[in-house]
């Protein structure tokens, strides 16, 4: 990029943007962000900027797993088979399982089951909570059903991203 702008009387222009294959948004690289795991800088700055029309500046927020992450852990629900179990493990601490949660929330909800801590909820916190964690219209919340709402939220997380991206 920097010989480019350099031959080109230090101007950057459309079309020399155009060409650089680094700066197009491809299907794999969006799938690249979906994929990299909390604790990287990727899916923390991925949650900022699809959480920018609700969050507060005054507030610390955290990175936490919708599904908690040691659930996965224990012993599997019955209706899972082994196979489907470890894809589950493998993918618990990805972007689809993480969402943008205020420090002290994060603090209360700790390691309860996101049908539990969504069923605490009054109305209006749960319609809050869905539109802020981007949580699928009627996906199941229980943990036997974290396929499901893994890809659900993947889906609609890779529309949001190819959308903030243009």
């Amino acid at each position: 990029m920097k010989s480019s702008i350099n031959s080109n009387d230090q101007e950057i222009t459309i079309d020399m943007l155009e060409q650089m294959n680094d700066l197009r948004v491809t299907d794999g690289k969006i799938e690249d962000i979906l994929n990299a795991e909390k604790g990287s800088r990727v899916p923390g700055e991925a949650l900022y900027y699809l959480s920018l029309d609700w969050t507060n500046k005054n507030f610390k927020y955290e990175q936490d797993h919708l599904h908690p992450f040691d659930r996965f852990d224990g012993s599997k629900p019955i209706s899972v088979s082994m196979e489907d179990w470890r894809r589950w493990r493998g993918n618990r601490n990805r972007l689809s399982n993480l969402q943008l949660l205020e420090g002290r929330s994060n603090g209360s909800k700790n390691n309860m089951r996101l049908v539990d801590y969504y069923n605490d909820m009054n109305d209006e916190q749960k319609a809050k909570f869905c539109k802020e964690a981007i949580i699928p219209d009627g996906v199941s919340l229980e943990l036997e059903h974290f396929d499901e709402f893994y890809e659900k939220r993947k889906a609609i997380l890779t529309e949001k991203i190819r959308a903030l991206l243009g």
